[in-house]
């Protein structure tokens, strides 16, 4: 059965879908709809002379509502109080406008793509690029044009980082320098996570026992994935303790990012469970941090993350822009799902990346990971590495 409230709910109103769900309707779908939804109701409603019209009219209505979006997997009144309530990037438009532009589009809508790309106008009017809807196993979403001359340079870049997502690696180069690749992990669930947080632990012991001086870590292929392992695995390099923060859109911090013994921390949620078993103190280590233009989503926020670190130098080129906010996974049927953001990321003292991350040595291009020696990147690091 489905039951209907209005958007704005507060404790009693949130308690209710609990309730009903526990004592009336466990399989109860609950339907969040505007205020501009029900002041077009009421609009109609006052038109009619008698208290039974108007509540057989009040029930076609709703029953013609529903039917018109059965086809759509989510209640679309719902979804779109979902954004407009939770969007990191929510004060940036005009809601008043988007109401009334998202209802025509919504009453426009033929089948469930025209719905669906209802919601994508909304992620392009909010310039959301970090966030997408995935509906039967196809992903949707806003996206900035590339020029076709960008899209030349970066292409064998985007398949290279395709083709080596999951893959760590790592080597000792000459002068003792140790060099580890990050680039995407997809991980899903808790042994794909530690799996992968202890492959980078062990690299960097094997770099260790090899006497390494320093280390530089590339990540110019990391287009993003599953931030935990990343974190958890060059905790030795990060050391314990804070390493940065959520914050709301007012600025405020909501939780903040910690080290403990091998272990990565979003407030008090332990994402990986590693054995505190790594022998080699490494927090004060020099490193360079290597980026590009495809370092997105989890890659730029693990660059943040040694932001202000003693000893941590950045080379290379702006990451992706918009992708450094904090994005949450929010399930709302079996074939629909969305990846949205919902907070701003800050380093460790706190300063705010909104857009992109930004290397402290430009160097544009350059980057040949077949041979690593002839890497314009890779050889300023080595070089600052001689200097410092």
């Amino acid at each position: 059965m489905k039951w209907v409230t209005r958007e704005k709910p507060e404790i009693d109103r949130l308690a209710c879908p609990w309730l009903i769900r526990k004592f009336v309707d466990p399989e109860a779908e609950i339907i969040i709809y505007t205020v501009l939804f029900f002041s077009k109701i009421w609009a109609k409603l006052k038109s009619i002379p008698n208290k039974a019209g108007r509540i057989s009219t009040l029930l076609l209505l709703f029953l013609f509502h529903l039917k018109g979006f059965s086809q759509f997997p989510v209640n679309p009144d719902s979804l779109y109080t979902f954004i407009k309530y939770n969007s990191i990037h929510r004060d940036i438009v005009s809601w008043d406008s988007m109401d009334t532009a998202h209802q025509k589009c919504i009453l426009s809508a033929k089948n469930d793509i025209d719905t669906l790309q209802c919601f994508v106008q909304i992620l392009k009017a909010l310039d959301d690029v970090h966030s997408n809807i995935t509906y039967k196993n196809k992903n949707y979403g806003h996206y900035h044009p590339v020029e076709d001359s960008v899209y030349i340079r970066i292409k064998p870049l985007l398949d290279l980082a395709a083709q080596e997502s999951g893959k760590i690696s790592m080597a000792l180069l000459p002068d003792q320098n140790g060099y580890i690749r990050i680039p995407g992990i997809q991980a899903f669930g808790e042994t794909e996570v530690n799996r992968y947080a202890r492959i980078i632990l062990d690299s960097l012991s094997v770099l260790a026992t090899q006497k390494m001086k320093q280390i530089v870590i590339d990540l110019r292929l990391n287009t993003g994935g599953n931030l935990y392992p990343m974190l958890s695995g060059l905790s030795p390099l990060l050391g314990d303790g804070i390493i940065g923060y959520e914050t709301d859109v007012e600025g405020t911090i909501v939780r903040s990012w910690e080290i403990k013994k091998n272990n990565f921390f979003i407030g008090e949620y332990q994402t990986t469970s590693i054995p505190d078993s790594f022998s080699f103190n490494l927090n004060k280590m020099p490193v360079v941090i290597l980026t590009g233009p495809l370092t997105g989503s989890s890659g730029t926020m693990t660059a943040i993350a040694f932001k202000h670190r003693p000893n941590t130098y950045f080379i290379g080129e702006a990451t992706a822009e918009g992708y450094t906010t904090s994005n949450g996974y929010f399930w709302f049927s079996p074939d629909f799902t969305m990846n949205f953001a919902t907070n701003f990321v800050a380093d460790r003292k706190k300063i705010l990346y909104k857009k992109a991350f930004n290397p402290d040595l430009y160097i544009p291009g350059g980057d040949n990971f077949t041979h690593l020696q002839l890497d314009e990147k890779l050889h300023a690091a080595i070089e600052f590495f001689k200097k410092n």
